[in-house]
């Protein structure tokens, strides 16, 4: 029988597996006699060996069965789970992932997985009555129960060679390429472009009846939209599941303890920006391990524990997803971080004395800045956060920097809901119109003129308790600045580098749904666009990228 029709189905079903093998190891290190865990952690390891098998993938099989004798001999009380258990186990997961990528990519290796077969089968530590690793003795019964209903991948039963569907909440599911969802959001954005160019037209005609059907056609586009994003919508969990055994990772290379903790897995994000979010927050997530928490000892001198926490946190706001990491290590000095910035030629000692606390943090977004004495395994070359600021605001995204020393930092990024069809403030400078997305805009106001002040050679207002520094989007672009006629003028306020800056226009235009498109060369190359768009009257107006403009 030809099974190369179902390798894609094995392929993705493996990895569902080994994400929750690796979730289960970690989860099990802390509480090594929950039975559950246990359970769990065995029957995923037979569910691969039996779907290898049944692919006649050997060496995946065989190794998934060495996994599985091990966590049998837990199960028995025979074996204690503890850090060297764990060890192999992860390291077997990691062998049957390379395995899999091997087959994915139709380039089988031979890859020796002997010498880890014969550690599996050889691991025999002593096991102590009294071990507070042994698992918890439950009744027999309770094994005879129905598995838990989970969002697992469907089991296979490997007596009859068939796939034997687990139920699950949601049991009327398929799978969908991901080329048709893009191709979905593609559609649905150049309906909403042309629902725009009809109520243009509308306008123009002063039809009621034309009025009335382009008020239902917007409401049913608002729905498919909708129902679209849905579709797209992927948890927090795809990405963040995996970040415990980074974490466990991380701690052993460093040498440190550590608690880690996960909230909103269930906020669901668009697929397009989950995807690329995953590699910024390993940045942030490494340097909070290296830099940000202390070792032992220095924790326990200053009155800490001796394990440092990091908490990843997910929630939903106006439009957009704000995710937090945050530690309860040493922090950052801002002043240390300014000398650090002049000596290494970054900023002048004027430009440092000029810089708030919050600016004086995202020195360490600048490119090769690095405060570390030493380079590590861990992080320490001058490379990432600079990469991770750089990610975030392609996204469309921000992000912030608190800290304070001797109690930690956080690192806060707030994202659009969505990359492709965005909301977005059209505004007018001379003859240009351009569109900034609202998740980038602070405020928007009518300033007084007399409100405005100067200040060495810049124009600043106060906002509250802040001083403001105003910067003319007419000049930035080259284009004729406009008089001022009225009493107040036209600004919106962005957050930039952890500062505050209004931006003056000649007028605001109104708000609107965009579809965002890529810009090609030579556009694409130029730093604060983010991409362009079709108005309803046909004309193309450029998406900001406010935090590359200055």
């Amino acid at each position: 029988m030809d099974m190369s029709q179902y390798r894609v189905l094995f392929i993705s079903e493996s990895r569902e597996y080994l994400r929750s093998i690796n979730d289960l190891i970690v989860a099990l290190e802390k509480d090594a006699g929950d039975r559950e865990t246990i359970d769990s952690l065995f029957r995923m390891a037979h569910s691969i060996k039996g779907m290898a098998a049944s692919m006649e993938f050997g060496d995946i099989a065989e190794l998934a069965h060495k996994l599985e004798d091990l966590m049998d001999r837990v199960r028995k009380g025979v074996l204690a789970f503890d850090t060297g258990a764990a060890d192999l186990l992860l390291e077997g997961a990691d062998l049957i992932e390379a395995l899999i990528a091997d087959i994915e990519q139709d380039s089988p290796q031979s890859r020796d997985i002997g010498e880890l077969i014969q550690r599996l089968a050889d691991y025999h530590p002593p096991l102590s009555r009294k071990s507070p690793q042994e698992p918890r003795q439950i009744p027999d019964k309770t094994l005879e129960l129905p598995l838990p209903q989970t969002s697992a991948p469907p089991l296979v039963d490997e007596r009859k060679g068939e796939r034997r569907k687990r139920m699950t909440d949601s049991p009327q599911t398929v799978r969908v390429k991901t080329g048709v969802l893009d191709h979905l959001i593609d559609l649905t954005g150049e309906l909403i472009t042309n629902k725009y160019r009809l109520m243009t037209i509308s306008s123009q005609l002063g039809s009621a009846s034309l009025n009335e059907a382009c008020s239902d056609l917007a409401k049913l586009l608002r729905g498919l939209h909708d129902e679209v994003m849905k579709v797209r919508l992927i948890p927090f969990a795809a990405i963040s599941d995996r970040f415990p055994r980074v974490i466990r990772d991380l701690a052993k290379k460093s040498g440190k303890e550590i608690a880690f903790e996960v909230e909103g897995r269930e906020i669901e994000l668009d697929r397009g920006i989950l995807e690329e979010l995953s590699d910024p927050l390993v940045h942030i997530l490494r340097n909070a391990v290296d830099h940000g928490l202390e070792p032992a000892d220095e924790r326990l001198a200053a009155g800490k524990s001796a394990t440092g926490t990091i908490g990843l946190t997910a929630h939903r706001g106006n439009d957009q997803v704000v995710i937090s990491v945050k530690d309860d290590g040493r922090g950052m000095d801002p002043a240390k971080l300014i000398t650090a910035a002049i000596a290494k030629g970054i900023i002048n000692q004027e430009e440092g004395s000029l810089l708030s606390a919050r600016e004086a943090l995202m020195l360490t977004c600048v490119p090769g800045f690095s405060t570390a004495e030493e380079v590590t395994a861990v992080s320490g070359r001058g490379v990432g956060m600079d990469a991770v600021k750089s990610s975030i605001q392609t996204l469309g995204g921000t992000l912030q920097i608190d800290s304070t020393p001797g109690k930690g930092s956080i690192i806060t990024l707030k994202l659009p809901l969505t990359i492709a069809i965005i909301h977005a403030l059209v505004v007018r400078c001379a003859h240009l119109k351009v569109a900034v997305p609202t998740t980038n805009i602070v405020q928007t106001m009518e300033l007084k003129r007399e409100l405005i002040t100067t200040q060495g050679k810049r124009k600043v207002f106060s906002l509250g308790e802040e001083l403001i520094p105003l910067v003319s989007l007419n000049r930035i672009f080259g284009v004729p600045l406009a008089p001022i006629t009225g009493a107040a003028i036209p600004v919106f306020i962005s957050e930039v580098g952890g500062r505050k800056i209004g931006f003056v226009i000649d007028s605001f235009i109104g708000q609107q749904e965009l579809f965002v498109k890529p810009l090609g060369r030579p556009l694409a190359r130029l730093k604060g666009l983010a991409g362009g768009a079709i108005l309803g009257d046909g004309e193309v107006v450029f998406i900001l990228d406010v935090a590359n403009l200055l």
